[in-house]
């Protein structure tokens, strides 16, 4: 028999296989994420006619004569880079920019890799793929095991937003609080002018029939004022209390600051007046890296201080007190003097916490005042009742693989990295204040009753030491294979993870003008080697009819 049939035989099989291999590229041309197969060919045993000889000193060498027994497939290898961007204006929908993939696993727990990112809801909240597969989620950024949790988003949520609980406000540290944003600087007041109803009779002239001096209750002492030697910072005080100075008008002034105007009688009540004075307090650097606590206690004694040196008569108790309550600070005005908020000098206190609102809009008497809410909590539980729950009304995925949910309450949910590397629950609130936790029951979002994890949130990715280890399964989908090396899992984006790209599908990478050539290509080759195999054929034919 001819050897010759036997190697054309296998060069028509080996271009079968490239045929088959190519019709397979060119049928996934429009399969999201497809990856080209390439096949090469390597040579078959060589039947050896003779090795060859050296050269000698009296003749020369001989090369070896050797004929080929034809070709095989060596490998079907895949071109793992990535294919173009296919803008699909899908949120739900990523492509991954550069290597790795999604993890997804099956209803028996089979977990398998895929690159396409053509993702849905099912009834239950879960994410899945157009197949059914649950899609899997994660904490770790970096780790050589995959998790065991799957993304689920849900479709109602019993979200309860409240200012948090003063025992926490406490220990909270100021540049932390969610609902304010304090900055340094200096806040002030402006206390008075004020009234205080003196009795006459509590009035002693120093000297018995001079009306120009008295001592009142034994403790101050009161000047008759002269118009024509009025100082200016005494004119000024006049006016700023009474309004225009009236020249013909008796004025007293007491050594603690106050005024009276008119004579002082010897029975009934006189009224005294003290002029509109300023305390302050400078928030620093040290106060925003405190606790509220610590803040409120400074702020207490700093504006306490300036007041017993302005107001040297004053009674004690009466004083400015702050103190923390659920959500935020009380405020409590004990001077008996009416307090107003000046213009801050660079700080934010006053309008962040509302107080500047609350002192403007004071009705007669009050005297204390309750900030807004500066810390808010969030207890969220999963809810099957459509009655007083939250449902959800859209969610889309980010560049760094998280998911967030937006509920027709107007907030939001999702998650997010911390500075430590952990994850932490991040709640929008409608007011767009932004509540963040760890979902414990003492953190700021409580998921305890809810039984979620920031890890059904993440997508998880995957890469593999050697890609083209991989084995192709259905659906778009890989399993590790034995010579696909360690796998390591983490987020998009870090350690070496691609960052997604969102609101499209990455298309096939095959190349219609290389699959082309490769096809004609492939034919010829089929065609030349079924031309020797007939040759070859028709050799064996004649030599059959020799001696005929």
């Amino acid at each position: 028999m001819s050897q010759a049939l036997y190697t054309s035989k296998s060069g028509i099989a080996a271009g079968q296989t490239q045929i088959d291999v190519i019709a397979n590229n060119v049928a996934n041309i429009n399969t999201t994420a497809y990856k080209t197969a390439n096949v090469t060919f390597s040579t078959l045993f060589s039947k050896t006619l003779s090795s060859g000889s050296a050269a000698t000193q009296d003749g020369g060498g001989t090369n070896p004569r050797q004929i080929g027994l034809g070709t095989q497939v060596s490998s079907i290898s895949r071109d793992f880079s990535t294919g173009s961007f296919q803008q699909t204006g899908l949120s739900s929908d990523a492509m991954i920019t550069a290597n790795g993939y999604f993890v997804v696993q099956d209803s028996a727990g089979n977990q398998f890799l895929t690159r396409d990112g053509h993702f849905s809801l099912d009834s239950d909240g879960n994410l899945v793929t157009a197949a059914g597969y649950k899609v899997v989620g994660t904490a770790d950024d970096y780790t050589n095991r995959s998790s065991s949790m799957t993304i689920k988003i849900p479709s109602q949520l019993g979200i309860d937003v409240y200012g948090s609980p003063r025992a926490e406000m406490s220990d909270k540290i100021v540049s932390d609080l969610n609902a304010v944003s304090i900055s340094e600087g200096t806040f002030t007041f402006n206390i008075g002018p004020n009234s205080h109803d003196l009795d006459a009779a509590d009035f002693v002239q120093d000297v018995p029939g001079d009306d120009s001096k008295y001592t009142y209750n034994g403790t101050v002492h009161y000047s008759k004022l002269d118009y024509n030697t009025l100082s200016d910072a005494d004119y000024n005080s006049l006016r700023s209390i009474y309004g225009e100075v009236d020249p013909a008008q008796v004025y007293y002034k007491g050594d603690d600051g106050t005024f009276i105007k008119g004579e002082i009688p010897t029975a009934g009540t006189v009224i005294a007046k003290n002029v509109q004075k300023t305390l302050s307090y400078n928030i620093t650097s040290a106060d925003l890296n405190g606790t509220l606590e610590d803040l409120i206690t400074s702020i207490n004694a700093e504006l306490n201080q300036q007041l017993a040196a302005q107001f040297p008569g004053l009674p004690g108790g009466q004083n400015i007190e702050f103190s923390i309550i659920d959500g935020g600070i009380q405020m409590v005005n004990n001077t008996g003097m009416s307090l107003k908020a000046a213009d801050a000098q660079g700080s934010s206190f006053l309008k962040e916490t509302g107080l500047d609102i609350a002192l403007e809009n004071a009705v007669n008497g009050q005297t204390a005042f309750i900030s807004e809410d500066m810390n808010k909590s969030a207890d969220i539980t999963q809810s099957g009742s459509f009655t007083g729950s939250a449902k959800r009304t859209d969610w889309a995925i980010s560049e760094n693989g998280t998911l967030s949910a937006t509920y027709d309450d107007g907030s939001t949910l999702t998650v997010q990295m911390t500075e430590s590397g952990r994850l932490e629950w991040k709640l929008v609130t409608q007011d767009n204040t932004i509540i963040t936790g760890n979902g414990g029951a003492n953190s700021d979002i409580d998921m305890t009753e809810a039984g979620l994890d920031p890890a059904n949130m993440v997508l998880e990715m995957a890469t593999v030491v050697n890609d083209g280890g991989l084995v192709a399964q259905q659906d778009n989908m890989w399993s590790i294979g034995p010579n696909a090396g360690e796998a390591y899992y983490g987020m998009s984006g870090s350690h070496g993870f691609s960052s997604l790209k969102t609101g499209g599908l990455e298309g096939s990478n095959v190349d219609m003008t290389t699959e082309l050539s490769n096809m004609i290509t492939a034919q010829r080759a089929i065609q030349i080697n079924s031309r020797v195999f007939t040759t070859a054929s028709s050799v064996l034919e004649s030599l059959s009819y020799l001696g005929q």
